[in-house]
């Protein structure tokens, strides 16, 4: 039986820690392992896309008119 413990730190801050007990042949571990990290970098991945902030639209309408600087009116 073996402790894995995997941590992840985003610029020095914990974001999530994991430790679990893994047991089994070399290869039944190696599996679960494979398998727990990959469940923590989504999990991590996840979190990390919910924090970002929604963007703001690349163009916006200019309020109280519609015309376009270069048009002429009353031609």
């Amino acid at each position: 039986m073996q402790q894995v413990k995997i941590t992840v730190e985003v610029n020095g801050k914990l974001v999530e820690q994991v430790v679990e007990l893994v047991d089994g042949t070399l290869e039944e571990r190696e599996e679960k392992i494979d398998a727990l990290t990959r469940q923590v970098a989504a999990r991590t991945l996840q979190a990390s896309v919910d924090q970002v902030a929604v963007p703001r639209p690349l163009f916006r309408r200019r309020a109280g008119t519609t015309d376009t600087k270069g048009s002429r009116r009353g031609r």
